[in-house]
């Protein structure tokens, strides 16, 4: 079997893109977490891996969503049908630019091709919720085309949590959640929550608690919770049976170049 670990990060380029940060986090990703594929979120414009990446710009904002491959090569979706559908072809794009891009990893050694989707929820202007469910329908044909929907891995800032007291916004998010589960996913921080535990002082309050820190509010009141679960990755079961472990990258040089912190998915394919 071939290690391959896939890394999802918001990088915070759409609010630091100064040269030098650009630069130690590209060093950062490359030389630290070394990843084989890596979804990435708030990627600035003009500093996109051009060679070995699937880029989408947002429309209207200077940054974007991205899937880079080192080792292999990435290939675009093509359209496709579905067990529901032989005779229309779906096009896998986003209708909101910005929220995903996605494609297939190939040319791995011995590894067999899968598709990777960098997945993001825009706040622009307010709602995350409606871009993730605009981004999650506009995958939905993927996930009823065959072979695609064997191997998948998802992975992203869907600035979306269930860590609140606010009970509308609770159960909007939970529901979200459950619509990505309704593709077939796994979701890897809830698979992977008996060899972690539970996050203390998280605010769910469920014994069960399969959340991790990934998100760090900067300007939070000193009163509420500075800290929550907004970074996931989710994986087809072929490929959630083939997870060795699961990263979640806390240290400080992390936290120092993003308020996300790196999720790194480390299988044996």
């Amino acid at each position: 079997m071939t290690k391959v670990a896939v890394v999802s990060w918001n990088i915070h380029q759409a609010v630091d893109r100064r040269p030098a940060n650009i630069e130690a986090t590209r060093r950062f990703l490359e030389e630290q977490i070394r990843p084989t594929v890596a979804l990435l979120q708030e990627v600035a414009v003009g500093s996109e891996t051009a060679a070995a990446g699937s880029f989408n710009q947002a429309d209207d904002l200077p940054y974007g969503t991205e899937v880079v491959v080192y080792g292999g090569r990435l290939e675009p979706l093509p359209d496709v049908t579905t067990r529901y559908s032989a005779k229309t072809a779906f096009k896998i794009s986003p209708r909101v630019q910005g929220t995903f891009a996605a494609a297939r990893v190939l040319d791995l050694p011995d590894v067999e091709p899968f598709v990777a989707i960098s997945l993001y929820g825009r706040m622009a202007p307010l709602y995350a919720q409606t871009s993730v469910l605009r981004a999650v329908a506009d995958l939905i044909p993927l996930f009823d085309a065959s072979p695609f929907n064997r191997r998948i891995v998802v992975g992203g800032d869907l600035n979306v949590y269930d860590q609140t007291d606010d009970k509308v916004m609770r159960s909007r998010w939970t529901a979200i959640l459950a619509l990505i589960d309704s593709l077939g996913l796994v979701n890897l921080l809830k698979l992977t929550q008996p060899e972690r535990g539970p996050l203390p002082g998280c605010p769910c309050g469920e014994p069960a608690c399969w959340h991790v820190e990934t998100f760090r509010h900067r300007n939070r009141p000193a009163d509420k919770p500075g800290f929550f679960t907004t970074d996931y990755i989710f994986a087809s079961p072929e490929l959630a049976d083939r997870l060795d472990h699961l990263e979640v990258v806390g240290r400080s040089e992390a936290w120092q170049l993003s308020d996300h912190c790196p999720v790194v998915a480390h299988f044996d394919l």
